[in-house]
């Protein structure tokens, strides 16, 4: 369904006393159209829109690896590039938004899908009266989640230890997952989102005690999406006393450092405090 189909009364009209849930089907007064329980998925989907945002526009900047094939060029019959794909998802994200945004009595702000989003969080008690709630609702979610298959299926991603969260009482067991520059990770297994940033920062706080060779820790975090670091740049990090060893392996007589200090060292370059910067604003 597109945006304004249901529609029919006015931009303003409510429902009207005694409808029931547009999702659930429960008796509702009061003139609301969206239960109290359906009310809650639509403001957690509106919170994830900044996120899935971020998300979407860094895919969309990428071309899809599976593109082509190694050591060819483009040939008939190959997929697109897969940042039109993230494009159109994050047009449709954008339409869905402004659309209904506009059927409000009150005159939203301008701006892209997380200042729509923000200001939609407000208007909540009015919506929740509005016929179009559960369309906005059930429209919302698919953007979103078609904006998510894209950026998963077309980014590079990184591993971000296993999910906290409990099913039925039970530890989940997936992988969270992220995207290379993302801000959002979420598990394979059930779904469930938290901030990059912050799983980054747990990971390697567990691994802070972790002592190997100074090749495999800039491996390490190059492949796993944490940091790329030059061995030849740690080595200079070394030369410089910028980066000390942690101990020494009485076997091989190399020394040994930490993923932490390695970190520490790569977040003192100029490259370094660039990504911070960036990752914070």
């Amino acid at each position: 369904m597109h945006v304004g189909q249901v529609i029919t009364g006015g931009s303003q009209s409510t429902g009207s006393p005694g409808t029931e849930c547009g999702n659930c089907e429960v008796p509702l007064h009061d003139g609301y159209t969206l239960c109290h329980d359906c009310t809650i998925p639509l403001e957690e989907d509106l919170r994830a829109v900044a996120g899935v945002w971020e998300d979407i526009l860094v895919t969309s900047a990428r071309m899809d690896v599976g593109a082509q094939q190694v050591g060819g060029g483009s040939h008939v019959g190959s997929r697109p590039p897969a940042n039109l794909d993230a494009l159109d998802k994050a047009q449709t994200l954008r339409v869905i938004l402004g659309g209904w945004a506009s059927h409000l009595p009150t005159i939203g702000p301008l701006g892209e899908p997380p200042v729509i989003a923000r200001w939609l969080l407000t208007q909540i008690p009015l919506i929740r009266k509005m016929e179009w709630a559960a369309t906005l609702d059930e429209e919302l979610r698919a953007a979103l989640n078609d904006c998510r298959h894209a950026t998963d299926r077309s980014a590079e991603q990184v591993s971000l230890g296993e999910c906290w969260n409990e099913i039925e009482g039970l530890p989940c067991g997936g992988t969270m997952m992220s995207i290379v520059g993302g801000k959002i990770a979420k598990c394979r297994l059930c779904g469930a989102t938290d901030g990059s940033r912050e799983r980054q920062q747990w990971l390697i706080s567990e691994a802070w005690h972790v002592q190997a060779f100074l090749p495999d820790i800039a491996r390490w975090l190059t492949t796993s999406g944490h940091a790329r670091i030059d061995i030849k740049k740690a080595r200079n990090w070394v030369n410089a006393g910028k980066l000390e060893p942690d101990a020494c392996d009485l076997d091989t007589r190399r020394e040994l450092y930490t993923p932490a200090a390695v970190i520490a060292a790569y977040r003192d370059t100029p490259t370094g405090r660039r990504e911070q910067l960036e990752l914070a604003s």
